[in-house]
C-alpha cells in the first residue's frame, strides 16, 4: 500500500471490534429470547451471564468509539444524503446500544435471599443508584422495551448492508472484511473522493 493510496477498508481494529459486537449481540439476544424467556427461576440463572456480555458490549463500544477518533474511513463515492442517512443509523445504533445497557443496569435488583450477580464469575455487579421518576422495574420495562427499538435499527443496519452488498456492489461491505489489500489501485483512486464517516 503506498503511502498516498486511499484506503478501502476500515482500520482492522475497526473491523475487528464490529464483528465482535456482532457475535456478542448475537449471543445476548439468543440468551435473552431463549433461556433466559423460560420459566421460574431461568431468568435469575442467566443473569450474571447475560450482564456480563452486556459489560462486554459497553466495553467494545467504547473501544471502538475511541478507535474512531484516531483513523481515517474509507473513501468512497457517496451522496450527501447517502452519508446522512447512514451517520444517522449508526449513531442510532450508539445511541440505542448506550440506552440499553444503561437501563439494564439501573433496573438491577437481585431477589430476596439470592446472591448477588457476579461478572464473569467473580465481579459484584454495582447495584445503581435508587430515586429519580422510576423505580427499577420501571427501568427494566424501559430496557425491554428499548431493546425491540434496538432490534429495529439493527435490522434497519443489515438491510441496507444486503442492498449494498447485492444491489449496489458499492464496496460498502467489503470494507468491513478481512482480506489481504485495503487500498485502492492506482486505475481506482481517481473516483474515489469522499472519506466515509461511519464506523
Amino acid at each position: 500500500m503506498t503511502a498516498n493510496a486511499p484506503r478501502l477498508r476500515w482500520h482492522f481494529g475497526i473491523r475487528l471490534l464490529h464483528w465482535l459486537t456482532v457475535i456478542a449481540l448475537a449471543a445476548q439476544i439468543a440468551i435473552s429470547f431463549g433461556p433466559m424467556d423460560g420459566p421460574g427461576m431461568a431468568t435469575m440463572n442467566w443473569l450474571p451471564l447475560h450482564m456480563s456480555i452486556g459489560v462486554t458490549i459497553l466495553a467494545i463500544v467504547v473501544l471502538r468509539l475511541c478507535l474512531r477518533i484516531f483513523t481515517k474511513g474509507p473513501v468512497r463515492q457517496i451522496s450527501r444524503s447517502g452519508r446522512f442517512a447512514s451517520a444517522f443509523v449508526h449513531l442510532s445504533l450508539y445511541v440505542m446500544i448506550l440506552a440499553v445497557l444503561i437501563t439494564g443496569w439501573l433496573g438491577y435488583r437481585p431477589m430476596p435471599f439470592m446472591p448477588p450477580a457476579r461478572l464473569f464469575g467473580n465481579l459484584l455487579v454495582p447495584l445503581a443508584p435508587s430515586g429519580g421518576a422510576l423505580s427499577a422495574r420501571g427501568f427494566a420495562f424501559v430496557h425491554a422495551k428499548l431493546v425491540w427499538i434496538l432490534l429495529g435499527f439493527v435490522s434497519v443496519h443489515i438491510l441496507a448492508a444486503l442492498v449494498h452488498f447485492v444491489l449496489l456492489r458499492d464496496g460498502v461491505m467489503r470494507s468491513m472484511f478481512f482480506g489481504k489489500s485495503d487500498s485502492a489501485s492506482p486505475k481506482l483512486q481517481a473516483p474515489l473522493a469522499v472519506d466515509d464517516e461511519d464506523g
